[in-house]
């Protein structure tokens, strides 16, 4: 059995009424429908009297029916907010993501003892900000700490901030593993970053390759560009 909304039959009662008014006072109306019954009478009462106040109640129900529209507005408003916002807190890397960074350092030969490179691997949103330092390598001492600005591209994004550091290490092959987290420690947004890894030696070259990547529900592992004493560098993200 279908149910009828008794405030939407009110309300096509009194547009119908107000039309059928409007048509009565300037001539135009010729015959009256039978479907319209005796609530219909009224109209053809006093012509003045009866516009006048089908006008008014034209006017009210208007007046309750934008009511109605403004308060379903606000309602879906503040409804879609809400749905955005648990999308926002939903939209971070599953908890047991995590990324392995693989590379090569070899020492050019130079004729002489190869200083241990220092060595940054960290991660950056696309505006540039740390998202966090994955791994420093640096002389671990107040005359080494002296030098981190070598490091250049990585001292300009963390301002030489060493939150996660170790020794130097010799040349050779390496893996590094980033945990998805931020500097506080929380699960970054799914999206968009890029990975660094940089190198500099004393009496060395200086050496930097970056890759962009998306992390989100999917693994994949993508390969950075080899640049002076860096090589083999891949980034690999799995869930």
């Amino acid at each position: 059995m279908t149910h009828t909304n008794p405030r939407h039959l009110r309300f096509v009662r009194t547009v119908r009424r107000s039309h059928l008014a409007r048509l009565a006072a300037t001539g135009a109306l010729v015959v009256i429908p039978a479907a319209c019954g005796s609530n219909d009478a009224d109209v053809f009462g006093a012509a003045g009297q009866s516009v006048t106040t089908d006008q008014t109640v034209t006017t009210e129900a208007v007046t309750t029916t934008a009511a109605l529209a403004e308060t379903t507005a606000t309602t879906v408003t503040t409804v879609t907010t809400a749905a955005a916002d648990d999308a926002a807190d939903a939209a971070t890397v599953p908890a047991t993501a995590e990324m392995v960074v693989d590379f090569t350092y070899t020492a050019e030969a130079s004729g002489g003892r190869a200083h241990n490179p220092y060595v940054a691997v960290w991660v950056e949103d696309t505006d540039g900000n740390l998202v966090r330092t994955i791994s420093l390598w640096y002389e671990q001492s107040d005359k080494g700490a002296r030098w981190l600005n070598d490091l250049s591209s990585w001292y300009g994004s963390s301002g030489g901030d060493v939150l996660t550091s170790g020794a130097t290490r010799a040349a050779g092959s390496y893996s590094v593993v980033w945990d998805g987290t931020d500097l506080d420690g929380g699960t970054v947004a799914a999206g968009q970053y890029v990975v660094y890894i940089e190198s500099a030696r004393e009496h060395g070259p200086h050496s930097i390759t970056a890759v962009e990547v998306t992390l989100g529900n999917d693994g994949f592992s993508v390969t950075l560009r080899d640049d002076g004493e860096l090589s083999s560098a891949t980034a690999t993200f799995t869930v």
